[in-house]
């Protein structure tokens, strides 16, 4: 589920450590009053009482009410912390205090005033590519005295992170007649950037020397200019010429690496994988196919399963 509200049905109660301590006093004090018949005592006795009702009422209503909500995370590459944004909300009139938000290892302390709603980068470790699930989420609160500690039903978000080999630069980019060679790749200058195709809404990725500024200051919107590349320039990524020695990790990371400089030289490039490859073409989209390719390479391919057609009922012979 993406979404979670916290019911009373989805609230656990207990006292904490310092609560059965709180106890503990309590019976030692109703035993002074009962055996030295202190009316001091019995006062004092009931007004404690009284306070630990009302914590543990205090307690077990600040989360109650409170919506926990799942956002789409972003791909990252493999070492880089995946960023699980969750966004919590407080519906009611009330304010929430001292809510802990906990995930895993990932801890975070927040309060909520009336009809607000916060947003929470949950960070948790990559520690290999393909898809990665975000931990059981629950909240937790020991407000106002700390006698008393509730938590919630665990929340599992159906939001994934897709990660993405590590990048290694492991074997000198490319070199065949496809393209001009490792010079023009690095370099600086994009080949046919003299030729003006037009302008285009900007897009995340783009370059900040493509940005039209004039266009910023005048419309206040981001505005790319585009070129057109007539010189074609072109690369082949292929996994078979790889080195032999290198093994399927360093190959994908090698890939990647390869990917990511075609990409930001403005290449033209194809992504040749064993019984699988994607066609020439550049640009945002295509880059992130050809690094989910990898980054899912070696995974086990669900396939959808036949349906079965009802069949027909068989009528009694007469």
């Amino acid at each position: 589920m993406s979404e979670f509200v916290v019911g009373r049905r989805e609230l656990y109660i207990l006292p904490t450590r310092v609560g059965w301590y709180y106890a503990l006093i309590l019976i030692a004090l109703f035993g002074i009053a009962v055996k030295f018949d202190n009316q001091s005592a019995f006062m004092m006795l009931f007004i404690l009482i009284a306070v630990g009702l009302v914590a543990m009422v205090y307690t077990h209503n600040n989360v109650i009410g409170v919506s926990i909500k799942a956002q789409p995370s972003n791909a990252v590459f493999l070492g880089e912390p995946a960023l699980f944004p969750i966004s919590l909300a407080n519906a009611s009139r009330k304010q929430r205090h001292a809510v802990w938000l906990i995930c895993g290892g990932f801890h975070r302390l927040t309060s909520l005033i009336p009809g607000e709603s916060e947003s929470v980068q949950i960070k948790l470790p990559t520690v290999q590519r393909g898809y990665l699930s975000c931990d059981p989420i629950n909240l937790s609160s020991q407000f106002p005295i700390g006698v008393f500690f509730c938590w919630t039903k665990r929340f599992t978000s159906e939001q994934r992170c897709l990660v993405y080999p590590q990048p290694l630069n492991l074997v000198p980019f490319p070199e065949d007649g496809s393209h001009e060679g490792r010079l023009q790749a690095s370099s600086q200058v994009r080949v046919g950037a003299e030729d003006y195709a037009g302008m285009k809404s900007y897009q995340p990725g783009d370059r900040l020397r493509d940005i039209h500024w004039p266009s910023l200051a005048k419309t206040h919107k981001l505005v790319s200019v585009q070129y057109e590349n007539q010189s074609n320039s072109s690369v082949n990524l292929s996994w078979f010429s790889l080195p032999s020695h290198l093994n399927i990790e360093d190959r994908l990371s090698q890939l990647c690496f390869w990917i990511m400089e075609a990409e930001q030289n403005g290449l033209r490039y194809q992504l040749e994988m064993p019984n699988h490859t994607i066609e020439f073409d550049s640009g945002r989209t295509h880059y992130h196919e050809c690094l989910k390719v990898l980054a899912l390479w070696g995974e086990p391919v669900k396939e959808p399963q036949p349906r079965k057609e009802p069949q027909p009922k068989k009528e009694p012979l007469s």
